[in-house]
């Protein structure tokens, strides 16, 4: 298993543009159709009626910009071209048919209630620009897959702050083109020419991909002990995936009942941020020379797969990543 050699140059050029996004550089959108110009032909077939969705965790893209011009990412590039990786050879043997950000996809700090760094205000083109990319390697990795963004409590801070501080602009549209508001995620990052969808509403946006199966954002991130099972005991009735607490955990629980035992579980795949101090957080800080000082954080990086019937079967497989390395179905794959 291996990514052909036109994805894996489209990829060079896509973790350019997550590391140091230019805004007269490639045409993302143009490039990914060009490369994609051939079906693909999966080389096995699932059996049965059998889905297989991809789920990418909370990759926080933003960055510190500095006086100098440095541009310093809160998302990992890492991270990000590993999970491209993983789901560009899932696509080729498999195809994928969903793949979920499970939301926070953007950080938008300046947007945000928080403490304001000076380095944060004058880079949200650029997190834009990054966002794009990283939706455009999501469209190559997997061509006919349904990519939906679920909307999380990062995602939402620009439309927040609009209402609170110009709500007469929030609903702005462009003329002959009503779909969204000018000043929105999907506009922004031009989701309909990348065929995404954005399942907003935080926090109670939500998919179904079948009766025992919810992914969310979520609002719960237990520092000390299982978020996971504070799901599975919040919605004993179905197994819940979910972003928000960028801690990688699965876990199950077996109910007694009537009709014998049933079981629910709980899902993180954890994030695609860094994990080194650079994302702004409570534990976070800066020197005085605005740049983030170095501390771990307790979270982990990560993606999920998960295998699923319409009639309510499935099967979830985590997928670890760690400083730019991960291994599936025992083959490694490493960041370019």
């Amino acid at each position: 298993m291996s990514v052909t050699k036109d994805l894996d140059d489209l990829f060079s050029v896509i973790k350019a543009q997550l590391e140091s996004p230019v805004e007269d550089g490639v045409d993302l959108t143009r490039v990914t159709a060009a490369k994609l110009s051939k079906p693909v032909k999966q080389k096995n077939k699932k059996d049965g009626d059998w889905k297989l969705a991809v789920l990418l965790p909370d990759a926080q893209i933003g960055f510190r910009k500095f006086n100098d011009g440095e541009l310093d990412p809160f998302h990992d590039t890492k991270a990000i071209d590993v999970a491209l990786q993983i789901t560009a050879v899932l696509e080729e043997e498999y195809g994928v048919d969903d793949i979920i950000n499970l939301g926070d996809t953007l950080d938008l700090p300046n947007f945000g209630k928080y403490m304001q760094e000076e380095s944060m205000q004058n880079s949200v083109n650029e997190s834009l620009r990054a966002g794009h990319a990283f939706f455009a390697g999501q469209r190559a990795a997997s061509p006919h897959a349904r990519i939906v963004y679920l909307e999380g409590n990062h995602d939402c801070r620009m439309e927040r702050y609009l209402r609170d501080k110009a709500p007469a602009a929030r609903n702005v549209r462009r003329v002959n083109d009503d779909e969204f508001p000018v000043i929105s995620m999907p506009h922004l990052l031009a989701f309909d020419e990348l065929r995404v969808e954005y399942a907003g509403g935080y926090p109670a946006g939500h998919i179904y991909l079948n009766e025992n199966l919810i992914a969310i954002h979520g609002t719960k991130a237990q520092s000390n002990g299982s978020t996971a099972y504070k799901y599975i005991n919040a919605n004993p009735h179905v197994t819940t995936l979910f972003g928000h607490s960028h801690r990688f955990e699965l876990a199950y629980k077996t109910h007694s009942t009537m009709n014998g035992p049933k079981q629910n579980g709980g899902f993180s795949p954890g994030c695609l941020c860094r994990i080194d101090g650079a994302v702004p957080s409570y534990k976070g800080g800066i020197n005085m020379d605005e740049k983030p000082v170095q501390q771990w954080e307790n979270w982990q990086q990560g993606m999920g797969l998960v295998w699923y019937k319409t009639t309510g079967e499935f099967s979830i497989e985590p997928v670890h990543i760690m400083d730019g390395w991960a291994i599936y179905s025992g083959q490694e794959f490493r960041a370019k």
